[in-house]
């Protein structure tokens, strides 16, 4: 992989998720950050930081990428065994803390895992 400098955008970027209380979109964070950064810059970065394993992320029902920061993530993690929800009133989706076991399936080689369950979220379903 080719060395990257720390630019002040990433770390905005980084920063944006931190305070995030669920994932982002590329459009969210292009709205959010407080730096004008272009969107094809902002999808270079992400790929970045996922491949370090510093962000992974989960498709939605309509197909579009959210993104979070990892836990516990290593370079080039993608067997992510937690559960993610989308919400189907405010369209947010949230990491959850359950854990899922991801079975051993001999002969199978697996690249990547999303667990999704979409729904209505407890903000949403208290209103």
């Amino acid at each position: 992989m080719a060395i990257t400098r720390n630019t002040k955008a990433q770390e905005e970027v980084l920063k944006l998720m931190e305070l995030s209380k669920h994932t982002l979109t590329v459009d969210e964070i292009c709205e959010l950050v407080p730096l004008k950064v272009n969107k094809t810059t902002v999808y270079r970065m992400l790929e970045r930081f996922v491949a370090a394993g510093k962000v992974h992320f989960i498709t939605d029902i309509d197909g579009k990428a959210h993104y979070a920061l990892c836990n516990s993530c290593k370079e080039h993690h993608t067997l992510h065994n937690h559960i993610h929800f989308q919400c189907t009133e405010c369209n947010h989706v949230e990491c959850l803390p359950t854990k899922v076991e991801i079975p051993v399936l001999p002969g199978y080689q697996m690249d990547e895992t999303q667990f999704l369950i979409v729904g209505v979220c407890k903000e949403c379903n208290g209103k």
